[in-house]
């Protein structure tokens, strides 16, 4: 911990011209965080100048459509995070160096995301969280336009929900996998916060709420509790739920923080989903491959023939090589009624020995097999 120094305490100014003061000790605090500001400025945009030479080299060498290099921002995270003894915690060391990283890569060439829009959406937030403000943001009309918009380059990143801890699996995600070339290269966690916005802040002036039919059940309890008998309309998005709130003077949307910044909303009331457990899971899609990180989760899909014990003995060649599954999901295959693809999520890499061997295996026991991604493990302790 920095220990204030108090070299600066004491008379300052011209005793003979009546200029006698003293700094009081607050006054001495702001002066060193003063100094400290300005060095800080002065390292980052040397940081900065250090990246453009390497972004220049990169042009050198033929690599100049990779700016971008996840591996080498997770390893400075895990760096700083290890080496920080606080009293920030890592994840506010995380946003910090997230914020660093994207002002840093739009010097070069702004990163593009894509996610499920529009503006203010929960995915939305995930996507500022995850790549910083400095990326130029691409909200899509549904998860399939995600997709499509990084397959044919018009974003680097694509951002889409995958399951929520109350609702279940989003199974038009795992649908638009069966056709896509994407690979998944990232995951993350987002604690679902509902909060209740309105141009008043006066609950009893409330007559309609309005939000998306996952976030009204979400919160049904709590809306019957201090709301009964309010109207609850459903809206197409938590943003445009929002919107509707601004307008109408009499109504509120249960939505995220985000919405309310940027609709200049008041909020009513924070935390109003039934179960403070309510966490969702999203992906980050690309066409690249994510390099090996510390910590790694690969998720595959598959279908196999319609036989007796066929799915015990996929799972226990999981078991037999000790490899943890942490999720497995069944979808009807499309146009072949009664016959499934299943959606598997176990730690390890495709590039680990083990998991080499289980593939090759699962390659001749299977009809359809396809590894959808190897990438960073993600705990709840992100969200």
């Amino acid at each position: 911990m920095i220990k204030p120094s108090h070299t600066s305490l004491g008379v300052v100014g011209n005793p003979s011209k009546g200029g006698t003061r003293f700094l009081s000790k607050l006054d001495d605090l702001r002066q060193q965080i003063d100094k400290i500001d300005d060095q800080l400025i002065k390292l980052i945009n040397r940081r900065g100048l250090l990246a453009q030479n390497i972004g220049e080299e990169k042009s050198l060498q033929g690599k100049a459509t990779h700016f971008h290099v996840p591996q080498r921002e997770r390893a400075i995270l895990e760096r700083l995070s290890d080496q920080s003894k606080g009293p920030f915690p890592s994840s506010s060391i995380n946003s910090i160096f997230r914020e660093i990283f994207s002002a840093t890569l739009a010097l070069e060439k702004p990163l593009k995301i894509a996610f499920l829009g529009p503006d203010t959406t929960f995915s939305h937030q995930v996507a500022i969280k995850h790549f910083g403000h400095s990326c130029k943001f691409n909200p899509c009309a549904n998860i399939e336009s995600v997709f499509t918009e990084v397959e044919l380059g018009n974003s680097d990143y694509g951002v889409v929900p995958v399951e929520n801890s109350i609702e279940g699996v989003i199974n038009r995600t795992l649908d638009c996998f069966v056709d896509s070339p994407l690979h998944i290269c990232d995951e993350a966690q987002l604690a679902i916060s509902l909060y209740l916005l309105s141009s008043t802040a006066d609950p009893k002036k409330i007559k309609t709420v309005y939000s998306h039919p996952q976030p009204l059940a979400q919160s049904r309890n709590w809306l019957s509790r201090h709301l009964p008998g309010v109207e609850q309309v459903p809206a197409s998005s938590t943003a445009q739920a929002a919107e509707l709130a601004k307008r109408e003077k009499s109504s509120a949307a249960i939505a995220g923080q985000l919405a309310a910044e940027v609709h200049g909303l008041k909020v009513v009331a924070k935390n109003i989903q039934d179960r403070a457990e309510n966490h969702t899971r999203f992906l980050v899609i690309s066409k690249d491959q994510a390099k090996r990180a510390k910590k790694n989760k690969t998720s595959l899909m598959f279908s196999i023939a319609d036989e007796a014990g066929s799915l015990l003995k996929i799972l226990q060649l999981f078991a037999k090589n000790k490899l943890s599954l942490t999720k497995i999901q069944s979808r009807p295959l499309r146009n072949k009624p009664w016959e499934y693809l299943f959606y598997v999520d176990f730690l390890g890499h495709v590039d680990d020995k083990v998991v080499e061997r289980v593939l090759k295996i699962l390659g001749k026991r299977t009809l359809f097999l396809r590894v959808l991604g190897s990438y960073p493990e993600q705990g709840l302790k992100q969200a």
